[in-house]
């Protein structure tokens, strides 16, 4: 770029600054006309985006076993009878023990989810709406934190976002344990935190969080509560108000525990998530898993943000330093290097997408500090023109990612559309090895079977061929068929089965 033209770049951006403050002020001027109309409009496309780009399945085990969950509970069981062949139907993270098959992660999302659906809302339905609500709650905690203006740029900042957008039309937790931490510090951030409910709300949102994620609830659990804690309140009742809010979901998680594990001090998750802390080889892997993170938050979000995020914390954050909250999602990070799991499928680094919406508010809050681009710092300036460049591309972002997870589910409903093309009764379809070319999923997350109901079809896992008719018959009257996908064909095949 030649000198000449750097004074009309510079004209360009301040232009550009002053009509997004212009746009963040008619916004919250009009913020609940916004609101209702935005809110529809996002909830419509959430709703596409799920029942279209990824067909309306839960397009990984985690979620799948969400919904085995919240069904469970909503028939009001705890778990169900075991298949008669329990290595034949195994199923990741679904536990089949002294005759019990049950899903082994927290309660506190399948809970949710089986209350929305007792009161007639289908569960494909429930995090689009949480993720409406969610951009609310950003809204209001960075006005409570800052100013309106960062609470309105905050909320569109993230709306932009393909890993809100494609985690707020998925089956994950993580959308209602994100929903529950904002709301609780919505309520820490208020001016006036002296009423008994506020702490006691707070007590009992987090709760329902730590039930729901336990590991990003106890963590998010500490920067909230150290703000609700600031002066202006009695400490000591305080922490005896949230004590109390929080009691109930402890007595119900040592319940549950009890019912499912006979002890009230053994998570159900314990054997499957333990023994990834500080596994053989942290250190090495543990850099490698942080950089996947990392590259997933620049590929799913507008990339400026974790930049600006890092900048900020170094050269920014005294400013504008609100107790610890600015300093949840690095924490978040640090502690995540010792837990050796990538997360499998997700759309984009979804172990962060709960403090996620705490560092938009952070980055927003830093870069629209100024009453203008005049007065900008230059690091703002800098910011700021990346940001505006970011979010401008992330609509070709959305569209490149909606594209290849439509792909990618397409390949993995395979197995049970072809068993519904053929018209398959009465049948027992075993799946070898891996499904799918794009990202290939485990047999053992295609198990997908209801518990308690007549089905037409059963899947099951293939165990080869030498244990293959010795399973079979465990499984009479059945015509047993064998799927397998040919990567290179990226196709799957049918074949019936004969045993002696």
């Amino acid at each position: 770029m030649n000198v000449a033209g750097v004074p009309a770049v510079a004209g360009g951006a301040a232009r550009l600054y002053a009509a997004t403050l212009d746009a963040a002020a008619w916004f919250d001027a009009h913020r609940w006309r916004v609101t209702a109309v935005g809110g529809v409009l996002l909830l419509g496309v959430l709703a596409w985006l799920h029942l279209v780009v990824l067909a309306g399945f839960a397009n990984s085990g985690d979620e799948y076993v969400y919904l085995l969950q919240a069904r469970t509970l909503l028939a009001g069981r705890l778990w169900w009878p075991a298949p008669v062949a329990p290595d034949l139907f195994t199923t990741s993270y679904v536990a089949i023990d002294g005759g019990r098959l049950f899903g082994t992660f927290p309660p506190g999302w399948p809970l949710a989810l089986a209350l929305a659906m007792a009161a007639g809302v289908p569960a494909w339905l429930v995090n689009p709406l949480i993720g409406v609500v969610t951009l609310a709650l950003v809204r209001a905690l960075g006005a409570r934190l800052y100013d309106r203006r960062t609470g309105a740029l905050a909320a569109a900042t993230l709306a932009v976002s393909p890993f809100f957008l494609f985690n707020a039309a998925s089956y994950f937790s993580h959308p209602w344990c994100g929903l529950l931490l904002l709301a609780a510090a919505c309520l820490a951030a208020r001016d006036d935190r002296r009423p008994w409910w506020v702490a006691t709300l707070t007590g009992a949102l987090i709760g329902w969080a730590v039930l729901t994620r336990y590991f990003t609830g106890a963590v998010s659990a500490l920067p909230i509560l150290w703000w609700l804690l600031r002066p202006g309140v009695a400490r000591p009742r305080t922490i005896a108000l949230v004590m109390l809010g929080g009691l109930p979901w402890v007595a119900g998680l040592m319940a549950y525990d009890t019912a499912l594990t006979g002890s009230p001090w053994h998570l159900t998750m314990t054997g499957l998530t333990t023994s990834r802390w500080f596994a053989e080889g942290w250190l090495l892997r543990g850099a490698d898993i942080f950089t996947s993170h990392l590259v997933r938050h620049l590929l799913w979000t507008p990339p400026v943000l974790v930049v600006a995020y890092v900048a900020y914390l170094g050269r920014g954050l005294a400013a504008l330093r609100r107790g610890w909250l600015p300093w949840l999602p690095a924490a978040m990070a640090v502690l995540l290097f010792f837990y050796v799991e990538r997360g499998g499928n997700q759309y984009g680094a979804r172990f962060h997408a709960e403090v996620f919406p705490f560092l938009v508010i952070v980055v927003v809050a830093h870069v629209f500090r100024a009453a203008s681009y005049a007065v900008a710092t230059p690091l703002d300036r800098v910011m700021f023109g990346l940001l505006a460049a970011s979010v401008a591309v992330m609509p070709v972002v959305f569209t490149v990612h909606a594209v290849i997870e439509h792909a990618v589910v397409h390949e993995r409903l395979h197995p049970f559309a072809l068993a519904t093309a053929l018209g398959l009764d009465g049948a027992l379809v075993l799946i070898a090895g891996r499904v799918g070319t794009r990202r290939s999923m485990a047999a053992e997350d295609l198990t997908r079977n209801a518990p308690g109901e007549p089905a037409r079809v059963l899947f099951g896992v293939d165990p080869g061929p030498e244990a293959r008719c010795a399973a079979i018959a465990a499984v009479p009257d059945r015509a047993v068929f064998l799927y397998r996908w040919d990567a290179a064909a990226r196709d799957g095949t049918l074949t019936a089965l004969r045993c002696p």
